[in-house]
């Protein structure tokens, strides 16, 4: 059943639960609205015969005084009678005389009564035998709860019919008279069982309504909501076959399933820039590997075409082997350095001083520098926390790219470490008096195998990498790379910063 159910569309799941759940919400309210109405006209019939049964009681009138033993004749019933004024003690004929008109005034059309004495024994009724079936009997104990003073209602079935019967007491001339009896009249429901079925059918068709509607608005708004979804799930086909280049494309839904959309088409937008970054980084590290391997295998070509005893020319074709492996072994490592970094380990986090960082480093590059002038500047609070291995690795290739582009003799390069912000952040700047960097350039030297001067840094060994690295490791550390500053003749200055 579960399996079924899962196995139904995603729409038509939503719409049957939304007008389930509207059924049962209408269902309650619909019974709610039927058996207060029910309770209500009830009460109310109840409350109209208590008041019927209490104005007749409160209008009885006895015959002048008579004998105990003095028959009731037409001469008795026509001569007046006394207001009950004064508390009395009606037994026998009197009271049998009083209850018999009272049943009679209160029986008519669908109205029956019959009245019991205080000893719960049926006294009197209006003598009509097709009436008394409306009045069933009620039980001893009603009755007796009536005898104690309380007007008490209660519903009977007589041949499929309701019945509502009220017990209301006999007191007289006052209400704190004694109970002399009970008086009991009776109604069938008819009219109100009438109104209930009509108020059922209303019930019954407005639900139909209400759900027929709620059906079709229901498959309306979940196709309209999920519409989405599915292109989504056509979209992701296209993609898994391969085409990269399909978006959701939702700018008008500022809903949840609009930001799926947006998140979606960002993700594979990364995506996408990640297969084709890592399919350009292959073809690029396959040019690279190809160069040095190349020149391997034609000075090999070269030593088994040379004439044996011919020292000289191994010795060069060694050397020249000799500087191909270095460039390839550089290759290599600066490749797997990209790849960690890649993968995003943690760097190993802990309080460094970049001023003696940058210091160590220019102390071991002062040897490859010549006669260039490297300077260091350290101003503020140039601590953080940091990879220190890292962070060298990244005073290494931008002061080796600097000695690279400035002239042996004439070059400059200052180092700048200044804390700045309160101590919340480190800055560095590295600048030389180089070449300078072509403005078209700048944006894409820190991009992976990009050379400014292809043929220069081909001779010297260099790999296109080393500010790729520069980059990974900044921002693996959280911190960023400024806008480089270059003009051609006058130098390059690269910056960027940590936080503390």
């Amino acid at each position: 059943m579960r399996s079924r159910w899962n196995d139904l569309p995603l729409r038509l799941r939503l719409t049957m639960l939304y007008v389930g759940l509207l059924a049962l919400i209408l269902t309650a309210l619909g019974s709610f609205l039927y058996f207060d109405t029910r309770e209500f006209m009830i009460s109310s019939t109840a409350s109209r015969l208590q008041a019927l049964a209490s104005a007749s009681i409160s209008h009885l009138r006895l015959p002048r005084p008579f004998e105990p033993t003095q028959p009731i004749t037409a001469t008795t019933l026509i001569e007046p009678r006394p207001p009950l004024t004064a508390t009395l003690t009606l037994e026998g004929p009197q009271f049998e005389f009083i209850a018999r008109n009272l049943a009679r005034d209160l029986t008519w059309q669908d109205h029956a009564a019959v009245v019991f004495d205080k000893d719960a024994t049926k006294i009197a009724n209006d003598g009509d035998l097709s009436t008394q079936s409306l009045v069933p009997a009620p039980d001893a104990s009603t009755l007796r709860r009536a005898l104690n003073g309380e007007q008490v209602s209660f519903l009977t079935t007589v041949s499929g019919q309701d019945i509502l019967s009220v017990l209301v007491p006999i007191q007289f001339p006052r209400p704190e008279s004694p109970i002399l009896g009970v008086v009991q009249i009776a109604t069938p429901l008819d009219v109100v069982d009438q109104v209930l079925q009509r108020q059922q059918l209303v019930i019954i068709v407005g639900i139909l309504a209400a759900l027929s509607l709620a059906t079709l608005g229901g498959l309306w708004l979940t196709q309209t909501s999920l519409a989405p979804l599915q292109l989504m799930v056509d979209v992701c086909r296209r993609i898994a076959a391969g085409d990269l280049s399909q978006r959701v494309n939702l700018p008008h839904r500022r809903d949840e399933t609009g930001q799926l959309a947006s998140t979606f088409d960002e993700m594979v937008e990364r995506l996408d820039d990640s297969f084709t970054t890592q399919r350009q980084f292959v073809a690029d590290a396959s040019h690279e590997l190809r160069t040095p391997l190349t020149a391997i295998s034609g000075s090999l070509e070269v030593l088994l075409l040379a004439p044996e005893g011919d020292p000289d020319t191994t010795r060069r074709v060694l050397h020249g082997m000799r500087r191909e492996v270095q460039r390839l072994t550089r290759l290599v490592t600066d490749l797997l350095t990209l790849t960690r970094l890649d993968a995003q380990r943690k760097p190993n986090l802990q309080m460094v001083d970049l001023a003696v960082l940058g210091r160590e480093v220019v102390e071991t590059l002062r040897p490859l520098a010549k006669n260039r002038v490297v300077t260091i500047e350290t101003e503020g609070n140039t601590k953080c926390r940091g990879d220190a291995d890292q962070l060298k690795q990244v005073f290494y290739n931008l002061l080796g790219n600097a000695i690279q582009s400035t002239d042996a003799d004439t070059g400059a390069i200052a180092v700048r470490i200044q804390g700045q912000e309160n101590a919340s952040r480190v800055c560095v700047a590295v600048a030389d008096n180089g070449g300078g960097i072509p403005k078209a350039a700048q944006a894409h030297i820190f991009e992976r195998f990009y050379r400014v001067d292809k043929a220069r840094t081909r001779v010297s060994g260099g790999s296109g990498l080393g500010l790729a690295i520069v980059k990974a490791i900044v921002e693996g550390h959280g911190g960023t790379i400024e806008p480089v500053e270059s003009e051609i003749g006058k130098g390059t200055t690269i910056r960027f910063k940590l936080g503390c």
